[in-house]
């Protein structure tokens, strides 16, 4: 793939910057934005062409440390999205909140390709040292984004394209970003929709990944529109503490749910039923109905309780004593399957939605064989909506 010589780079950046001409798409004002950020805020030349700063070991060190509770929920996904893309020629790398890679995936025989196009562990990506890119113009919108090559400022990196998206924590605050970059991609901007959109899902798998592991002391509540994705998919998480008051929510709860981003809020307050109901042995062994104080939208849920109860009652079985007298320890039983279970399980049907449950097409956007497939399905009690 040719070069693009620096003096047509500068030309094309500054004619946006000066409105002369107009980035294509819906991201073409914020790509500007950065541009003119980059030149006019941050003095940075587009005309460069060396890599961006990395990080010593020690200095990674530190900030992994730092950063251990996101990178073990977020492990897993990577992992998957890596399979997903890797046939395209795709790493895959995650930032903290300032932009810098603390973890990533790539392919053994192509990290040399990758690092010296700077895509490697403790490299940094932020919008003042390396001007617009995918993890820099995320980081300062909080929005997903495809810089596909020439898009970004230096001229150092015009034959990447990555696609990225921001991870929220249990409060909204940007915990960091998912970014999958390739080396060289074809000119089409249209081929990059695809990653784009699973590096979006992916996003979100680790926002409630991560969620789930920093919610371990409340009672949190699993929840969808839909009963029969309710365990598949629980698109909505909140997190209840032991007075009853909502503390916290997952992105897609506080889309749904505006109530939710002024917290703490009683339970009461939220939904129809008080939260004791919530927490009683009969209903959480099945399915919760909830209904919104404000709109009368119907809701369905499942509780998960807290670590210590859930300690509490294997405790409580494990022993002869008390196992024929055990009902102290029946509203903690909550026969949930694993996080990292439930994750695949909703990768699965939300692969399986946007199929239309064509298993052939599922398995494709998948990177799985269908046999591989049908195994899955059928270690994880997957059943179509009709049939639920």
């Amino acid at each position: 793939m040719p070069y693009v010589p620096s003096t047509r780079h500068i030309d094309r950046i500054c004619n946006v910057i000066e409105g002369r001409t107009q980035r294509p798409g819906a991201d073409g004002k914020r790509l500007a934005s950065s541009y003119r950020r980059s030149l006019e805020q941050y003095h940075l030349d587009p005309g460069a062409t060396a890599g961006p700063r990395i990080l010593t070991v020690p200095e990674l060190r530190d900030v992994q440390h730092r950063e251990e509770s996101f990178l073990r929920a977020s492990g897993q996904c990577l992992s998957r999205l890596h399979e997903m893309v890797r046939e395209a020629d795709y790493c895959v790398m995650l930032t903290d909140a300032k932009g810098v890679t603390i973890d990533y995936r790539v392919d053994k025989d192509r990290r040399h390709d990758f690092k010296r196009a700077g895509l490697y562990l403790g490299s940094c990506w932020s919008e003042s040292e390396e001007g617009t890119c995918g993890v820099a113009t995320v980081l300062l919108d909080a929005e997903p984004i495809t810089v596909h090559r020439s898009d970004h400022f230096r001229a150092a990196f015009t034959t990447l394209t990555c696609s990225a998206s921001p991870i929220f924590g249990l409060h909204g605050e940007l915990l960091g970003v998912l970014d999958a970059s390739a080396v060289r991609s074809p000119d089409d901007r249209e081929s990059q929709r695809l990653v784009n959109h699973i590096v979006r899902q992916s996003a979100l798998l680790i926002e409630d990944a991560y969620f789930l592991n920093a919610a371990t002391d409340c009672w949190v509540l699993l929840a969808h529109r839909n009963r029969h994705y309710v365990e598949a998919q629980p698109e909505i998480l909140i997190a209840i503490d032991a007075r009853g008051h909502a503390v916290a929510a997952n992105r897609r709860a506080r889309e749904c749910l505006p109530v939710l981003n002024q917290l703490p809020r009683h339970v009461s307050e939220i939904f129809d039923v008080p939260p004791e109901r919530l927490f009683d042995a009969k209903t959480s062994r099945g399915l919760v109905s909830l209904r919104l104080n404000d709109t009368g939208s119907p809701l369905y849920a499942r509780v998960r309780a807290p670590a210590a109860a859930r300690i509490s009652r294997r405790t409580h079985a494990a022993s002869p004593d008390t196992s024929t007298n055990n009902a102290n320890a029946a509203p903690h039983d909550m026969p949930l399957m694993s996080e990292s279970e439930a994750l695949e399980r909703r990768r699965i049907v939300d692969a399986m939605n946007d199929a239309k449950w064509r298993t052939d097409l599922a398995a494709q956007a998948l990177g799985i064989s269908r046999a591989t497939l049908y195994r899955r399905i059928a270690k994880l009690h997957i059943l179509p909506p009709h049939k639920c």
